[in-house]
């Protein structure tokens, strides 16, 4: 069987490693194996053509000038097989003329790749651009506007006075807090563990139910505290009815409104002021 010789050529840096592997520029284990074939199949023919003793080429001893010399063999056979068999690079082939690195090239290389990988195994620059929502972090700007909702609010969405301070007009002294809204608790810290929270409510009740000589509503709860809040004490304030009447706590979180006279339903407006610890 002939041989197929392969093509080899020089590596090119500006080409990737498929690149140089496909224009024979990279020692791989299939132009090796080819190689190796390549050995094994000139073993196996060399080693059938040295056995053969019937001189197949039909030397002439005139050819080779035995004509003129004594028929003396020059070589045993076990010299040659001893040849033969020698892996131990006897011919002193070099890894240039086989088409691979010599060991110093093949370390300069790796320590080139190494010092790449060290670069970029340090680099803190987010190299691979990778995002927040990619490991599961909040971006900047969500965490800006979570941050701007806190100042404002408490986990409830609840306004704190404690944190409007900055916000607030001081008129002589006074500080003028924004508008509380319908059913929005405003809380203001006191001292360490006492609270005062503020809302208003309206109400529509009529007032028409008999007590002695007055009139009153049906009991009316007021809105639920923030969570984490436990009242001590609380009262409540008629701030905004068109009839003369007034309110009274009648229960643990209730009240009614209280009038000389029967008065039918309307809207009307309650300030609710709870004393609280936390």
């Amino acid at each position: 069987m002939s041989y197929e010789k392969q093509t080899w050529n020089k590596y090119d840096d500006l080409k990737t490693e498929e690149e140089n592997i496909e224009n024979g520029a990279v020692v791989t284990d299939n132009r090796m194996n080819h190689i190796e074939d390549g050995i094994g199949d000139n073993n196996t023919n060399l080693a059938s053509h040295l056995v053969n003793t019937n001189n197949p080429h039909k030397v002439t001893a005139a050819q080779v000038g035995l004509d003129k010399v004594d028929n003396v063999k020059q070589a045993s056979k076990a010299e040659f097989d001893s040849h033969t068999s020698d892996a131990s690079n006897p011919h002193k082939v070099t890894a240039s003329q086989v088409g691979s690195y010599s060991k110093s090239e093949s370390d300069d290389k790796l320590a080139t790749q190494k010092q790449a990988m060290d670069s970029h195994v340090n680099n803190k620059a987010n190299p691979h651009a990778v995002t927040a929502s990619q490991v599961g972090a909040y971006s900047k700007q969500e965490i800006d506007t979570k941050l701007s909702k806190a100042v404002m609010a408490d986990d409830s969405g609840k306004v704190s006075i404690g944190t409007l301070d900055s916000n607030t007009l001081t008129v002589q002294g006074t500080k003028i807090y924004p508008n509380t809204k319908d059913g929005v608790w405003t809380v203001e810290k006191l001292f360490d563990n006492e609270y005062r929270l503020t809302t208003v409510m309206s109400t529509g009740a009529d007032v028409t139910s008999t007590w002695n000589s007055l009139f009153i509503s049906s009991e009316i709860p007021h809105p639920n505290l923030p969570s984490g809040y436990t009242k001590t004490s609380w009262g409540v304030t008629l701030s905004n009815s068109n009839n003369l009447m007034w309110c009274s706590i009648s229960g643990a979180s209730v009240f009614r409104l209280i009038a000389g006279a029967s008065t039918s339903a309307a809207t009307r407006t309650v300030i609710v002021t709870v004393y609280a610890s936390k």
